[in-house]
């Protein structure tokens, strides 16, 4: 599972790798650009929860 910022290119690097049937919790430090992240999952289906839950002011 790879979570990169919208609108831009996905790296080979992944953020979360699980095996079938495992349930993991994760936290992904990840900018959001006008509102989106964009996920992508290399394996079968996946059930995925997702929450922002802060942000960083510059």
């Amino acid at each position: 599972m790879s979570v990169y910022p919208d609108g831009t290119t996905r790296t080979s690097a992944s953020n979360l790798n699980v095996v079938k049937g495992q349930v993991v919790a994760n936290l992904v430090v990840v900018p959001v650009v006008n509102g989106r992240v964009s996920f992508y999952n290399n394996a079968a289906g996946l059930d995925l929860i997702a929450d922002i839950t802060g942000y960083f002011r510059k």
